[in-house]
Formats: C-alpha cells, structure tokens, sequence
C-alpha cells in the first residue's frame, strides 16, 4: 500500500514540475521572485516515433514529450532549463544580467553562463540567488540546491520534507499550520534572504522502539532536545520493530549569509517510514 501511495505522489509531483513554469508567473507571501518575462520553446519530439501499429497511449505519450527550452528573465539574473521529457531537465544554466539586459533564449551558451547537468528541476530565484531541486524524492524528502549567482557557486544543500507536504494525500492527516506546510523564502528589512522549513533527515534507530534511548540519541543528533517525541506514521504491518531506522522532520530556519547559518527552531517534528 505504501509504494502504491508513494508512486502517486511521484507522479504529481513530477506534474507539478512539468507545469511549475506558470505558478512561477504569480506572486506568492514568502516565496520566489516572479520573472520580469519568460519563454518557452519547442525543439521537437523527444522520443522516436512510434510505429503505425502503436497502441494509443503510446501516440498520446510521443505526442506529448517534448524538447522544450525555457527561459527565465529576472533583475539580475537569467535561468535556461532544457527538458528532454526525460526524469530530471537535461541541463539547467544561469548568468548574471544587468535589470536593462535580456539575453537571447538559445540552447547555446555564452562565456560566464553556468551549466549544471544535475537532472533536477529549476524551483526558482530569490534576489540574486538559485534554486534546484531534485529530480525526485527518496524517503520522504527531496533535496535542494541553493547556488549564488554572483560567484556562480553553490553556497547551500539540504533536504526539504515532502512528506510534510503531503500529509492528507499520504496519511489522512491534518497539514501542518504555516510556516511548516511549505518552504518559506523571505527577504529581511537588511537584504538576507531566509528559509524556513521541515528539514527531513535519516534517523539512526526506529523510533518505534519503546526503549527511550533511541529518541534521545535522536533529539541531540537533530538539535531538538525540548521537543516532544513525535507518532511514526506509513511503516508497514509486518515491519519488525526496531528494525528499520525512522525519517524524521524538524523545522529549521536558514540565513544565506556567507556562510550561511542553519538554526534549530521550535515547531512540529514528524516520523515515518523510509521507502
């Protein structure tokens, strides 16, 4: 039941990534940049044609897939994300611009353009900082890349939790309050731009055990020694006790300072299965 619930939060997650570009477009409280502009454009089919005696839903999958080059034009930065209907976008690239500039939407490059091949996603910009995401997620959670557009470098990588997103679609229960259901980015009165989210992290016993020990191994390791010890959720029946180590999800708040600083923050702390 468990894989059966974790392939369709695959699937929408992937169809929230096919289709970000337009939440993209809209400003949220505490969230990305909205583009100044963007562009799509479309490279052709990404699959070899099926044959005459194809079944339909193969057509309607050639037909859909396609190699599509998006561009995104911000202030002071230009995002390319090349998508060949593939899991993960073939490359993803950013430069610095000038607020008057708007390079051309082409999957050549140009000399200061970074390139990453990493087969994630483009999630989105922040000031003068870019945002990657995984292809997918792996336990529960789903990694991001935080890269500064002004040195091209990474600064900052961790693990948001997905499972926290998701908990009704997954588990029935109730989603967590604000801040906690999403990432939140905000940009302070000085210029920091902050995060603050559910950091997902492998456990390294199950806190399903009734010995206390495992918990408070677990509070020290993740910094969260007042915090109540939270209800494991989606192990299956005939998982042995003890057996399997538990994910765990703490809130944490981040500074992209340089370097950036990751505190500890009260909220809630969840607990499930890993895949």
């Amino acid at each position: 039941m468990k894989s059966v619930l974790w392939a369709a939060l695959l699937l929408l997650l992937f169809r929230s990534v096919g289709t970000s570009a337009q939440y993209r477009r809209v400003a949220k409280p505490e969230w990305f940049d909205v583009p100044v502009n963007n562009k799509t454009l479309d490279f052709g089919p990404s699959w070899e044609k099926p044959s005459d005696t194809a079944p339909a839903w193969q057509w309607n999958a050639y037909r859909g897939a396609r190699n599509k080059l998006s561009c995104y034009w911000f202030p002071s930065v230009m995002v390319k994300e090349y998508d060949i209907s593939q899991k993960g976008a073939a490359w993803i690239s950013f430069i610095r611009v000038a607020a008057s500039e708007r390079p051309e939407c082409t999957r050549s490059h140009v000399p200061g353009e970074k390139v990453l091949a990493n087969g994630g996603y483009f999630y989105g910009v922040k000031k003068d900082f870019v945002f990657l995401t995984d292809a997918d997620g792996d336990d529960g959670g789903i990694g991001f890349y935080v890269y500064d557009s002004r040195t091209s470098k990474k600064i900052f990588e961790d693990t948001d939790c997905l499972t926290c997103m998701y908990l009704d679609k997954m588990y029935g229960k109730q989603p967590l309050i604000a801040p906690f259901d999403r990432m939140r980015i905000s940009e302070t009165p000085d210029g920091a731009i902050t995060l603050v989210y559910m950091r997902a992290k492998h456990a390294d016993c199950d806190l399903r055990a009734n010995s206390a020990s495992c918990w408070d191994h677990v509070k020290i390791q993740m910094g969260v020694e007042n915090a109540k010890k939270p209800e494991c959720l989606g192990y299956e029946a005939d998982t042995p006790v003890g057996g399997t180590p538990s994910m765990v999800a703490h809130p944490v708040f981040v500074s992209l300072e340089s370097p950036p600083i990751v505190n500890t923050v009260d909220g809630p702390l969840l607990c499930w299965g890993p895949d």
